[in-house]
């Protein structure tokens, strides 16, 4: 028979609303399992191809036969439009990425996102290069030369940001919530898996609303022939960087639960105004949407700087004698 003392360390029983969260914590682990993630790697990879040749296939038609006509303002005339499809897909995919990415850091969460961003800023300059006529002509349009050649330069420094931004977490010392309770810091994971599971879910929903909201506006254009809807990336990336703005606040409530340390929460905090940054580089206008883009990044880089010198330098006080 264990002794009274040993019955005293047992962790208490935990409450039926804990066994819950972490029971759907455990579904999240399931759902994320590696391999499953490698067989839809695989998938967006087939079906980003069956895309690409679509676009190829629907191009050449618009071009040769009349009837196809009306569909020009959506696939374009332009050959180089059809790569901006298979783009399209790969961002789907890496969007999904960081939402199973979010319970493992969120550091690497926000990376993501400036990953998602430095991709659709490149994948904006094959929108743009389809918009040229006729390539051997391009000296002649100066507007749209430059529009692509800015784009470019934004594009490569998006990139070398991204790169820097993860170069400072390379010797990042322990955080904070490290040093809490493990119990406690148990829970908080299981609430970030949470969060991560209806996120994917809604990840879903909202691509299939607005998959069927723009096919039905695409229809009634054709129909009607009035006016083109916006793009579908446009109108869905929009709404999903919306939604990560409440989610990264609601991370950052449910981690003053496990820390309140200055630092940490200053840090969560600028992640939130760098994902509203993100947001509206969505929305902006061009060339707004890059300044917005650019200011998103250098400003988590600044952020997460400070705050890993900060607790670098940080120690106990010494008892006085």
């Amino acid at each position: 028979m264990a002794s009274s003392d040993s019955v005293a360390q047992l962790p208490p029983r935990p409450s039926p609303l804990v066994q819950i969260q972490f029971r759907l914590a455990a579904l999240f682990d399931r759902l994320s399992d590696p391999h499953g993630i490698h067989r839809l790697e695989r998938a967006i990879i087939i079906v980003g191809i069956v895309g690409f040749l679509s676009h190829l296939g629907l191009i050449w038609l618009c071009t040769w036969l009349p009837t196809f006509g009306p569909l020009i303002p959506i696939v374009g005339t332009n050959y180089l439009s059809a790569i901006y499809t298979p783009f399209s897909f790969i961002l789907f995919y890496e969007l999904l990425l960081l939402i199973l990415t979010l319970p493992q850091s969120t550091t690497l969460a926000l990376g993501r996102q400036f990953e998602i961003i430095s991709l659709i800023t490149v994948r904006n300059v094959f929108k743009d290069l389809a918009e040229f006529e006729n390539l051997s002509l391009i000296d002649t349009q100066s507007d749209p030369f430059r529009k692509v050649l800015i784009d470019l330069t934004v594009g490569i420094l998006l990139f070398l940001m991204v790169g820097v931004f993860y170069h400072i977490n390379r010797r990042r010392p322990a955080e904070p919530v490290r040093g809490a309770p493990e119990p406690a810091l148990a829970l908080f994971i299981a609430q970030k898996k949470i969060v991560a599971l209806f996120l994917s879910t809604l990840f879903f929903v909202l691509l299939g609303t607005s998959v069927w909201s723009w096919g039905s506006a695409v229809w009634l254009a054709l129909v009607e022939n009035s006016a083109m809807p916006r793009t579908l990336t446009t109108i869905f990336y929009t709404d999903i960087f919306t939604v990560l703005v409440f989610t990264d606040v609601l991370l950052l409530l449910l981690s003053l639960l496990l820390s309140a340390n200055y630092p940490l929460v200053f840090r969560n905090a600028g992640f939130v105004a760098c994902t509203i940054l993100l947001r509206l580089a969505l929305a902006a206008a061009w060339p707004s949407s890059l300044l917005a883009a650019v200011a998103s990044v250098a400003f988590g880089i600044i952020v997460n700087a400070i705050y890993l010198y900060s607790i670098r330098i940080a120690s106990p006080l010494e008892p006085e004698a």
